[in-house]
């Protein structure tokens, strides 16, 4: 996905930035071999041996934290730790390693419906704010508008995607456009790929960490109810792999790179955790 503009963020996220389709989330309900409703919360996120992602939820499945660690020579690091918390309409994301900040980390504004409308990202430390106003102009499609807005005033609208779903919640043709700096009523086309998923529940639907987080549009990975089999562009398909444990979750992704990404799982039974 191009990066249609570029500025500093905090290091201690920067692993989160550079893997953008990826991360967490909740499982929806799953049945157990007993029959009963079990459910399977995403815990962890193992990148590699060195780099993984921690978190914690409250009922319902919502992430109440999360923690970023890197391990070196058997010595753990926390470099990224936020804090969320819900109102009816609204979620608030605290910096917990900023323990003076000027905003939070991030805004989320929701309708009637818990979909976000809109999503505000701080750059404490540069004050620059960074605003993605969600839309769903007509069914099975969204629409975000990228703006931001300098320490100094100046407003600059990035431009905007269109997420493309099918009738199982699932972006299958996204569509990315930049406005144009010196006419911004007019804009160039970015990027258009078509996606195929499989049909297990995708862990990361719903995460705002790191798929707003980003400086860029969000990861379409946000939006989907399942997991991405492949994508084309310009011709040319991707794939993805999968190894799925016994309540259907994945616990384990291979991308089209070949590197594999490990899940895993709390409350859940019988589960193959990368712990």
């Amino acid at each position: 996905m191009p990066c249609l503009t570029s500025y500093p963020h905090s290091p201690g996220f920067l692993l989160l930035l550079i893997i953008p389709l990826l991360l967490l989330g909740a499982c929806d309900l799953l049945q157990s071999e007993s029959e009963e409703d079990t459910e399977c919360y995403l815990s962890k996120i193992q990148f590699n041996e060195f780099d993984s992602l921690k978190f914690r939820t409250i009922s319902g499945g919502r992430v109440y934290s999360l923690k970023q660690e890197l391990t070196v020579d058997g010595e753990t690091d926390i470099t990224a730790s936020f804090q969320f918390s819900y109102n009816k309409e609204s979620i608030r994301v605290v910096d917990q390693l900023n323990l003076h900040p000027t905003n939070p980390y991030m805004s989320v504004t929701l309708d009637g419906d818990d979909r976000p409308v809109e999503v505000i990202r701080f750059f404490n430390s540069i004050a620059v704010k960074l605003t993605h106003d969600i839309s769903y102009p007509e069914e099975n499609k969204i629409r975000v508008d990228l703006t931001r807005e300098a320490s100094t005033g100046d407003v600059l609208y990035v431009g905007y995607s269109n997420y493309n779903l099918d009738d199982e919640g699932n972006v299958i043709r996204l569509q990315q456009f930049r406005a144009e700096e010196d006419a911004p009523t007019q804009f160039t086309p970015m990027l258009d790929r078509f996606y195929t998923y499989d049909d297990h529940p995708n862990p990361q639907d719903g995460l705002y960490l790191p798929f707003f987080a980003n400086v860029n549009f969000p990861t379409l990975t946000f939006f989907s109810s399942n997991n991405i089999l492949s994508y084309t562009e310009n011709g040319q398909a991707f794939t993805f792999d999968y190894e799925y444990g016994p309540d259907e979750e994945v616990i384990r992704q291979t991308r089209p790179a070949g590197n594999e990404i490990l899940f895993g799982y709390a409350n859940c039974s019988e589960l193959d955790n990368p712990n």
